[in-house]
């Protein structure tokens, strides 16, 4: 009986542990991607935020990337 409270116990930290872990990744994904930094939600948006002058060179690639593709 004990083994298998123990085995529940490993179980459920380990899926804690992968939540955590999950949210930690999305996290740094979402701060790294071009669209959630701008709130772009269409190709509208997409167009608005490159007419923008003071955009990053990177950024305007990435976002350009993103535009052309259908």
């Amino acid at each position: 009986m004990t083994q298998i409270i123990v085995l529940v116990v490993l179980v459920f930290g380990l899926q804690i542990g992968l939540f955590i872990w999950g949210r930690k990744i999305r996290k740094r994904d979402k701060e790294n991607s071009c669209l959630e930094r701008y709130g772009i939600k269409s190709r509208a948006d997409a167009w608005r935020t490159l007419s923008k002058p003071d955009l990053p060179e990177n950024d305007r690639k990435e976002l350009e990337r993103l535009y052309n593709q259908e």
